[in-house]
């Protein structure tokens, strides 16, 4: 009988503030459920002079990984392992997350180490990853405090149910509550919500409320100690979404990688959250490693 294997988280570090805050962020989630870290600093050796991290000599990634040493010995977190990896960014960092639970990367607001974290790479990572992917920003900190409030984003599609799923065991497991938002988007022809008499008979009122009666089913038994409530008024996605992560400690949605996209999968609304949040945001995908 063969042992048991830990479930794992993988890390992108590079040496900058927000590669630690994504560190802090994901050794807060794996002492939470005994799962292992295992941080990965990225050295392109086909960039001589840029590598992954910004820094002159490939052999600053033993620095690196001190320096995210220093911040789990701070933090108290011994499940961590620290290694350096060389290729291209978002080719090892989804190979390495294929059999983990979650892949971490950190995101700066602009300029500097912009590549993994506004660019491509973490675009490429969240698009194409099997395992859901939290993207954590450089304003955000573990000794801010809680807000109590998880957010999360339906549509009625198969990644909603594991955007749900990851959205009540996280809310769970914190005593936080849980901002259920749907976006129905009204016709253009349509009077302003406001105009209605009473707001709550228009008809994508009715329609939006169906959705999230029915995509709900079941998560409120399984999860009875989470309290939720719901939001579903017209607007757009990334601007409704963004508005609630100010008050939130995560925002989550579904994505399902690869070229399928519906509107609150990975298409232009993951994407605009990814610059917009003022929370982590987790990307779920229905096929992560269980």
């Amino acid at each position: 009988m063969s042992a048991q294997v830990q479930p794992t988280i993988v890390v992108g570090i590079d040496g900058s503030r927000d590669g630690l805050l994504a560190l802090d962020w994901a050794a807060d989630l794996a002492a939470r459920r005994h799962w292992a870290v295992r941080a990965v600093h990225v050295a392109d050796d086909d960039r001589p002079g840029q590598p992954l991290v910004a820094v002159p000599h490939l052999e600053d990634s033993a620095e690196v990984l001190e320096d995210a040493a220093d911040e789990l010995a701070t933090i108290g977190f011994t499940g961590a392992s620290l290694e350096v990896r060389h290729g291209h960014a978002a080719e090892v960092l989804l190979h390495l997350a294929r059999t983990a639970r979650l892949l971490v990367i950190g995101r700066r607001g602009g300029g500097g180490f912009a590549e993994l974290t506004l660019g491509s790479i973490s675009q490429v990572c969240t698009a194409l990853a099997r395992t859901s992917t939290v993207v954590v920003p450089d304003h955000w900190s573990r000794d801010d405090g809680d807000f109590g409030m998880v957010v999360v984003g339906v549509d009625g599609s198969d990644a909603c149910q594991a955007a749900l799923g990851f959205a009540f065991e996280f809310a769970g497991e914190r005593g936080s509550e849980l901002t259920i938002v749907h976006v129905p988007r009204a016709p253009q022809d349509f009077p302003p919500p406001g105009v209605w008499i009473d707001p709550e008979d228009t008809p994508w009122y009715h329609d939006a409320r169906q959705l999230i009666t029915e995509s709900l089913a079941g998560w409120p038994e399984k999860y009875p100690d989470v309290e939720f409530r719901t939001h579903y008024r017209p607007g757009h996605p990334v601007q409704v979404l963004a508005q609630h992560s100010k008050a939130a400690d995560l925002v989550v949605v579904g994505g399902v990688g690869r070229a399928k996209f519906t509107a609150l999968r990975l298409g232009s609304v993951s994407r605009g959250l990814l610059h917009h949040t003022q929370c982590p945001v987790a990307i779920v995908h229905t096929d992560s490693p269980s």
